[in-house]
């Protein structure tokens, strides 16, 4: 009974250590506005860059979440089918948006898509995307550039998402506007832990629980 305690500990105890627990924003709410997930007037793409200096440290990507604070009644998502792309990117973040296109792609085959579908909805002021497929950020590779692509332009929506007006930080720009725009979505990322790390951390918490029942059996 003791080693089967031991055993569930050990369980417990490698999947905690498996299990990601970095997560961080980046920007600061200071403006808002509803492209790309509210209006449906920027085009059929989106792209924004995240400065790799923000980041610190690598972190595999697992969820992406977007803010409503400073519009909280704004809380409707434009319909239809919406795909996320993450990459990297050697661009400037300044200069980012002024090539339109041109240095760096709307889209390439070398974008990894970490979404398809419809947008989830906001719950506690946040659009929160879990990722289908994780993206292994290391930030002395480059930039991080994501890319929003639809080609469903239905009526825009209700909502609101925070901005930050900065220069240097991040920057984004639309397909149907090539003028400097110098701001960008707080954004903020989350690393998910893999199935096999929950797995083992579910097997763990059953195998300590299932011991402890034996010794109260054992003890009655």
């Amino acid at each position: 009974m003791k080693k089967l305690l031991v055993a569930g500990a050990a369980l417990l105890a490698l999947g905690m250590a498996a299990a990601p627990a970095q997560a961080l924003t980046v920007g600061v709410a200071d403006d808002s506005n509803g492209m790309p997930f509210g209006s449906n007037i920027g085009g059929a793409y989106f792209q924004q860059i995240y400065n790799a200096a923000s980041f610190g440290a690598g972190l595999t990507i697992g969820e992406l979440s977007f803010f409503n604070s400073l519009d909280p009644d704004s809380t409707t998502p434009r319909a239809g089918t919406f795909q996320i792309y993450l990459s990297y990117s050697s661009a400037a973040i300044p200069t980012f948006d002024t090539s339109n296109g041109t240095t760096t792609p709307w889209f390439d085959t070398s974008f990894v898509q970490v979404f398809s579908g419809a947008l989830p909805s906001i719950s506690n002021g946040q659009l929160v995307f879990e990722l289908t497929k994780r993206f292994a950020y290391d930030p002395s590779k480059g930039n991080l550039l994501m890319t929003v692509r639809t080609f469903d332009f239905s009526p825009s929506s209700d909502l609101y998402l925070d901005f930050d007006k900065n220069n240097g930080v991040t920057n984004s720009r639309f397909s149907a506007y090539p003028y400097e725009w110098n701001r960008g979505l707080v954004t903020g990322f989350a690393e998910v832990p893999e199935p096999a790390t929950w797995a083992l951390m579910i097997g763990g918490f059953g195998l300590a629980g299932a011991t402890l029942r034996r010794r109260r059996a054992a003890v009655a």
